[in-house]
């Protein structure tokens, strides 16, 4: 029987050459095909904790977000609803003008009472299954009568009012809480006054036809009192602004941490995938290399030597 010339020693290393260039060619396919350096952290070696940090710090600003988009929604509804009462009431504050103006009152009445339930209405709005202006009490309906004459039969105007002490309050950052939610007595206190006192004065003596002295000087009291509790409302309508602008500039802030904390996470986990590609090639090579130099020390015999 003829020998082969290589050793048994040779056959080893050729073998464990193969097995290391099967092994990298293997890590190889896995980046190229996942992106990523390692498949667990434990393959990341001294960088997990760095990831682990960032991701959780990235968790975070996503729960942010969401809370700033839900919060978003009640704030554009407190816009609308609000603008629709100081629209309503500015309405009225010009008819009383007019009123003035001619001397004259039509209808006066039926406007009091359009108006006053059309500003309950926008105050007991439902807004995704919770009122908008009831504060911590969502279930409960912030205003409890439906037209002037409740009103006026209510004993005080904070009577009327069934909604929480407390405003809603988020987090929407590290640190950062923001007061979103508007109370119902907040907005109308002053405007329910001044409309169960013009209802009052009309019971006694109605506001029909030519106004007397006494009509004129009342009317004329009151629009100065009805301006000041317009220009509340209007202060409380900007501070609903104010918190959405505050809002937005908070929610930039965060995209743009997350952008940051995207590509600083991938700097860590991912594999530059043209470097990882001509890793492949080359492993590839060798590992056929290894097969081919095996193969040819496999052949060998003193035969060739004869």
């Amino acid at each position: 029987m003829v020998g082969r010339v290589s050793s048994f020693g040779q056959q080893q290393l050729l073998v464990r050459s193969i097995i290391n260039n099967q092994a990298r060619l293997f890590e190889d396919q896995r980046q190229v095909s996942t992106g990523k350096k390692a498949d667990d952290f434990k393959g990341l070696a001294g960088e997990t904790g760095t990831i682990l940090g960032a991701r959780s710090f990235q968790s975070r600003i996503e729960t942010y977000e969401n809370t700033i988009a839900t919060i978003r929604g009640k704030l554009d509804a407190n816009d609308v609803q609000i603008g629709g009462v100081l629209d309503g009431i500015e309405d009225m504050k010009e008819n009383i003008q007019t009123v003035l103006a001619n001397g004259q009152a039509q209808g006066f009445e039926e406007l009091l009472e359009q108006t006053f339930r059309f500003t309950v209405n926008s105050l007991n709005t439902n807004f995704d299954g919770t009122y908008l202006f009831s504060g911590a009490e969502t279930g409960t309906q912030p205003v409890n009568v439906s037209s002037l004459a409740e009103l006026s039969a209510a004993p005080t105007t904070a009577d009327v009012f069934d909604n929480a002490a407390i405003a809603f309050e988020a987090r929407i950052a590290d640190g950062v809480n923001l007061e979103f939610g508007m109370l119902a007595s907040d907005l109308a206190t002053g405007i329910f006054d001044e409309l169960k006192a013009l209802y009052d004065q009309n019971q006694i003596t109605p506001f029909v036809g030519e106004l007397d002295q006494a009509q004129f000087d009342f009317l004329q009291t009151r629009l100065q009192s009805l301006s000041t509790s317009i220009d509340g409302l209007r202060r409380e309508h900007v501070s609903n602004g104010l918190a959405f602008e505050r809002l937005e500039v908070i929610n930039e802030q965060h995209k743009d941490s997350v952008l940051f904390l995207e590509t600083f996470i991938a700097d860590l986990e991912d594999v530059n995938i043209a470097e990882a590609v001509t890793n492949l090639n080359n492993d590839q090579v060798a590992l056929e290399a290894s097969y081919q130099a095996i193969s040819s020390l496999n052949q060998l015999s003193l035969l060739r030597f004869l």
